[in-house]
């Protein structure tokens, strides 16, 4: 019996436009109705969590950044913690500005960037609230004057092999863990930062068992939270090492994937012939909103 349903946001629960469409959030709503808790696991920063996301009322739980953070929503509370010391993340941050690549960090719920072009980018691949800080160009020193851990740095390049080259470079720091995302960007964070733990840690407090856990996701970051699940899902957009784990494979996140999964694994299971239809409704509205992508993109590239 599934008791909680895990979620990753980007390219899982929102689509390729960084929007959570209508199909998905009434499907998480109905799997709040069942009783089962609905948690976001994800990447990105507290004020980074989509708007109508945050705005659930039925929201009670969120991991954030790769699992930095376990909150308690409802209690303003933090759970769980697992942060890169000060003095860490300025050795860090001073290697990856010596290749001048486009680095953000996330500390204490927020998120800063050091380039202008990459600030306006998460502005809109956000959200319309989230606000846009000015660049600061030397992270390094903002982490040093602050004297405050982090949660997470990102490192970004669309160069495959600067990637690997900064990688390499933080293999000697042992107290990290380090992940290369499909989307051109390295995640780093405290060692037992990960999804799966932090997950763990959460059940524990609930007293759910793993095994009562489906946990949906599309890349490595996911890898830890998957692996560690009773029943684990991959997005048809994940990559091929995801969906070697997973037990069942969804559509796409531009296909609405999220509740796909949600319908098939977990709604239809326990009901009956009016919840069959709505189903059938579902699959309808998801088929729709994939015809009307695909045909979008096509018209923008004839344009």
């Amino acid at each position: 019996m599934i008791k909680l349903l895990a979620v990753d946001m980007d390219e899982t629960a929102v689509n390729s436009r960084h929007r959570m469409t209508k199909v998905t959030k009434e499907a998480l709503r109905e799997v709040y109705a069942k009783g089962i808790h609905v948690v976001p696991v994800t990447g990105r920063c507290l004020e980074g969590l989509p708007a109508n996301m945050r705005g659930m009322e039925e929201l009670s739980y969120i991991i954030t950044s790769n699992g930095a953070k376990v909150y308690d929503w409802k209690e303003k509370e933090v759970l769980y913690r697992k942060l890169i010391s000060n003095e860490t993340a300025c050795d860090v941050l001073k290697i990856c500005q010596q290749d001048a690549l486009g680095i953000a960090i996330h500390q204490e719920g927020k998120c800063y960037d050091n380039s202008k072009v990459q600030a306006l980018y998460r502005k809109l691949a956000y959200h319309g609230d989230f606000k846009m800080r000015e660049a600061i160009k030397d992270l390094c020193g903002f982490v040093k004057k602050s004297g405050k851990p982090i949660e997470k740095i990102q490192v970004f390049s669309g160069k495959k092999e600067k990637l690997e080259s900064i990688k390499n470079k933080l293999e000697p720091f042992d107290d990290l863990e380090l992940a290369i995302s499909t989307s051109g960007y390295i995640e780093i964070t405290q060692k037992d930062a990960q999804k799966g733990k932090a997950l763990e840690h959460l059940c524990r407090y609930l007293g759910i068992h793993m095994e009562e856990v489906m946990a949906i996701g599309d890349n490595e970051n996911d890898h830890s939270m998957l692996v560690r699940a009773g029943y684990p899902i991959a997005m048809g957009n994940a990559n091929e090492e995801i969906k070697k784990i997973a037990k069942y494979v969804t559509a796409s996140n531009d296909e609405s994937g999220v509740a796909k999964a949600i319908y098939e694994k977990i709604v239809i299971r326990k009901s009956g012939a009016l919840e069959f239809f709505l189903y059938i409704l579902v699959l309808l509205f998801v088929a729709n909103d994939a015809w009307i992508y695909k045909n979008t993109d096509c018209k923008k590239s004839r344009m």
